[in-house]
């Protein structure tokens, strides 16, 4: 029985983690959180009146059966200080548990996940100057509440804005290239928006829609409209509704929509712990700072990635990202 070592407890970790011990390896999860599930903990299933595979419930499953797993010991709130080489593999040290903690290991799987870009860099945009600009996150933390909470919160009948590819394909304040899942993951939250709050309508931004998995976007969107333009500003008239300027490229006119929320859909960068552990490893990046990967094998030996640390990835390709991933470090063990 090999030990190795799962370094990040999202949808990519563990599903790694949970194929390890189905074919009777030690693991050893690592989370820098005090709590397992990565990103998707604070996702509300979108399902309306049908499941329009979000992925969410999966998630919890699994978290579900990593706890349960006698094979798989999760380590919370701790993150990797130092590695190296030994014959027998690699040799991790541990900080932010109760003293210095050295592990030995035979393999490493890193799925340390995503940063979101910071939507504030873009003042233009209202965020942290208007209280209700939101990111995406935020506003799945706010549905998290207890219904009577977040009824009051969000008012009656609210006009809600989405802006997708905030930073996203955009070179001089964001990032060159498509944060991919944004387009599905907006609709699937206008869509969940309107269903819950009755009288809500959503408008949703972006240059394009860019469907990379059409069979994802299942069902009838409802009251829920789409408008091919990127806003230039959001800004507060004087009875404090959010003013959105936008050029309408269908028609090349600018408008402006006026709503009681504008929630933001920031691009995905690359993790800065993907980053750290990557360079005490000496893991190659791409261009975008993404650790290189295509299948799930890196340029070191023994070290494999998976899910949104090697690019931006839906849930579901998290969980096949991780899985493929555990596959491959079996392989090499079995041929070591």
């Amino acid at each position: 029985m090999a030990r190795i070592m799962v370094v990040g407890s999202g949808p990519a970790g563990l599903a790694g983690a949970l194929h390890l011990a189905a074919n009777h390896q030690e693991v050893i999860l690592v989370e820098k959180e005090e709590r397992i599930g990565g990103s998707p903990r604070i996702y509300n299933c979108k399902a309306v009146d049908e499941c329009r595979r979000c992925g969410a419930c999966l998630v919890a499953e699994r978290v579900y059966q990593v706890n349960c797993n006698p094979l798989i010991q999760v380590m919370t709130g701790c993150s990797i200080t130092a590695v190296r080489r030994n014959n027998n593999g690699f040799q991790v040290e541990l900080g932010g548990v109760p003293g210095a903690v050295s592990i030995n290991v035979q393999g490493i799987i890193l799925a340390t996940g995503f940063d979101l870009l910071d939507p504030g860099i873009r003042g233009e945009m209202g965020y942290r100057r208007l209280k209700r600009v939101v990111t995406a996150r935020e506003m799945e933390e706010k549905l998290m509440n207890a219904p009577g909470e977040w009824e009051e919160e969000l008012g009656l009948m609210p006009r809600v804005a989405i802006i997708r590819c905030l930073g996203s394909r955009e070179n001089s304040r964001g990032v060159p290239y498509c944060s991919r899942f944004c387009c599905l993951y907006s609709e699937k939250l206008g869509r969940l928006l309107v269903d819950r709050i009755p009288g809500a309508t959503v408008d949703i931004f972006s240059m394009d829609s860019q469907r990379y998995h059409p069979v994802c976007a299942t069902g009838d969107m409802g009251p829920v409209t789409y408008i091919r333009g990127i806003p230039s500003r959001v800004d507060r008239s004087h009875d404090q509704t959010l003013i959105v300027k936008y050029e309408d490229s269908a028609r090349s006119i600018v408008r402006q929509g006026r709503y009681d929320w504008v929630v933001l859909c920031p691009a995905v960068l690359p993790s800065h712990s993907s980053q750290k552990i990557g360079d005490m490893l000496g893991i190659a990046r791409d261009r975008w700072g993404f650790i290189d990967s295509v299948d799930g094998s890196t340029n070191r030996e023994g070290v494999f990635a998976a899910g949104c640390c090697t690019g931006p990835k839906t849930i579901l390709e998290s969980l096949g990202s991780g899985q493929t991933a555990a596959g491959l470090l079996l392989t090499y063990l079995s041929s070591a």
